[in-house]
């Protein structure tokens, strides 16, 4: 939600940084939060999460209270299962370390460079074909779910108020355009006779810049603190 109703920043910070670094940063963050115990080390990632967010990513308010609302309801939830808020709030912020650094990936990388990054690490051409077209249909899949539900309220039909009608009225014509889109791509592939193997050159290959040093010095510090807080 927040990668397709948000509005990224050209000029942060973090839309400048090596793809490789913001890659490396989210593996070893979820990785951290996964084993987060302390409540201390969780509100220090979640908030820096948040800030490098709202810095980067322009979000819609909407988005933005439902999403506050969810969390709150989720807490909720766990304290009354748990019957101890203080786990709850853990559990919450835990959700939240896990689930931030990949939409905040997402929003601050172009799919160009994370292209360029993938082929860097000498990815198999076929994988870095099927991600970077998965990449690009994720906003357009977006848009055409938009349109398909827009479409169906001049009908009179609101779908999100009658989910029996998702199948027939959603799901059925977006699975025909996904269809529709990967059958012309295709086509255009074979027409510029497209060859995965061969090799490329890049006109702006990938260089560490001092953003990069920046960057590795306080994901490394962060890390370094959660860590110390937690173990």
């Amino acid at each position: 939600m927040l990668i397709t109703k948000s509005v990224v920043h050209r000029e942060s910070f973090l839309v400048r940084i090596n793809p490789l670094l913001k890659i490396a940063f989210t593996a070893i963050a979820v990785s951290i939060a996964l084993a987060l115990r302390d409540l201390l080390a969780a509100s220090l990632l979640v908030g820096f999460l948040l800030i490098f967010l709202f810095l980067s990513v322009r979000i819609n308010f909407k988005t933005l209270v439902l999403a506050i609302l969810g969390l709150m309801l989720f807490t909720t939830l766990a304290a009354w299962t748990l019957g101890d808020f203080r786990a709850a709030i853990i559990n919450s912020l835990r959700l939240l370390a896990i689930i931030l650094p990949t939409p905040l990936l997402s929003a601050t990388t172009l799919p160009g460079d994370l292209i360029k990054a993938l082929q860097a690490i000498r990815l198999p051409a076929f994988l870095v074909l099927g991600i970077m077209l998965t990449w690009r249909f994720l906003p357009i899949l977006y848009q055409e779910a938009q349109r398909i539900i827009e479409a169906n309220q001049l009908r009179g039909v609101d779908l999100p108020r009658q989910p029996q009608r998702w199948f027939n009225s959603l799901f059925v014509p977006l699975i025909f355009r996904i269809v529709t889109y990967a059958d012309d791509v295709t086509v255009g592939l074979e027409t510029r006779g497209y060859n995965p193997n061969f090799p490329r050159t890049q006109a702006q290959p990938l260089r560490w810049r001092l953003e990069d040093t920046i960057f590795t010095v306080g994901a490394t510090l962060l890390l370094i603190i959660v860590g110390w807080l937690q173990w």
